[in-house]
């Protein structure tokens, strides 16, 4: 017959243990104590995190097939052609790779804060590499000593070293701080995320990443159109000059003596002129007015929906999280401490 096990015994048991755990108090609340403080110590330890959110919605046209490009198709006019065929290099996930482009990416690093008097002549590049600690790490070399970016730019000509310590920013940034994303596969709404110890950083760096990308999208779309214009203008006003010219002409042949016929010839001869300027007058400014109702259709292109704001939150957890997980480990750990002890004695 196998033995029997009581209620009363196992409460009895029960008792003992509770008994004795509750005697090794202070090993429990050293244990505890200790692991809270290396909670509190590690949290402390962290360095902070700012996480910085723009969102914007892409408007993606379609070019020529547009109502606009219909319109300009029934009169003979092909605007396709004029506007360069960029609409699609911005089509899919081509705006994400864009957007974490060296070319976007440097340029925004090298752009000035302008925060404050003392900072207006600090980069970007500058507050990252101090906020990460970076140039602590260069004190030892005299080369690196006095490296920094604040009177450069996107424009000049940077030295082998300024763009290898550049070329490094860029993909440490692209790989641990910037993201970029579409809310969802099929939508055109897009999420530009930026988290760094620095929330001046991140504030800035999201909203000139938008301002980058926006300008580049404009300039790619609009830049053909807005050259064909200048050019469709210039020779608008050449053939308004000229047809100024011959209007006076033939003014002053219809005033001259009727009786003298010789000048009826080159009133015919200017009267033609007139009339073939004129022509191709209306049709270059039939043109031109069209490419500028492409241009107004096309721009602006993206539209703002959300902006980084201060203060922003920093992502880590609490410091009192840290000292509650710390002292519920430290309970854990000495409960286990104190059934060991205590099954130890029984044997």
């Amino acid at each position: 017959m196998p033995e029997k096990i009581l209620f009363a015994n196992v409460l009895e048991t029960a008792k003992n243990i509770f008994a004795n755990i509750i005697a090794q108090y202070r090993i429990i609340f050293k244990i505890t104590l200790v692991t809270t403080l290396l909670g509190v110590g590690y949290g402390l330890l962290i360095k902070p995190s700012y996480k910085a959110v723009a969102t914007f919605i892409l408007e993606e046209k379609s070019g020529s097939k547009s109502g606009l490009g219909a319109l300009a198709s029934s009169v003979g006019f092909d605007i396709g052609s004029l506007t360069g065929g960029n609409a699609n290099l911005f089509d899919g996930d081509n705006i994400l790779d864009i957007m974490q482009s060296r070319l976007i990416v440097e340029k925004v690093l090298l752009s000035k804060l302008d925060t404050n008097e003392a900072n207006k002549n600090k980069s970007l590049a500058d507050l990252y590499i101090e906020s990460n600690g970076i140039n602590k790490s260069w004190n030892s070399t005299p080369e690196f000593a006095n490296l920094n970016f604040n009177n450069l730019s996107a424009a000049e000509k940077h030295s082998a070293l300024q763009d290898s310590i550049l070329n490094t920013l860029v993909q440490k940034i692209v790989k641990n701080n910037l993201v970029v994303s579409r809310q969802n596969k099929k939508g055109s709404i897009i999420t530009i995320q930026v988290v760094s110890r620095s929330q001046v950083f991140s504030k800035i760096f999201a909203e000139r990443i938008l301002k980058e990308t926006s300008d580049l999208y404009i300039d790619i779309k609009t830049g053909n159109i807005s050259n064909n214009i200048n050019k469709l203008q210039v020779k608008a006003d050449s053939l308004q000059r000229s047809l100024y010219n011959k209007s006076y002409e033939v003014s002053n042949l219809l005033n001259a003596n009727n009786g003298i016929k010789t000048y009826t010839v080159p009133e015919e001869l200017n009267q033609k002129d007139k009339t073939l300027i004129y022509t191709i007058f209306v049709e270059v400014t039939k043109n031109l007015e069209t490419l500028k109702l492409s241009l107004i259709n096309q721009t602006p292109v993206i539209q703002v929906l959300d902006a980084p704001k201060y203060p922003l939150i920093n992502q880590n957890l609490p410091l009192i999280l840290f000292a509650l997980i710390g002292m519920g480990a430290g309970l854990v750990i000495s409960f286990l401490v104190a059934i060991y002890i205590y099954t130890d004695k029984i044997k």
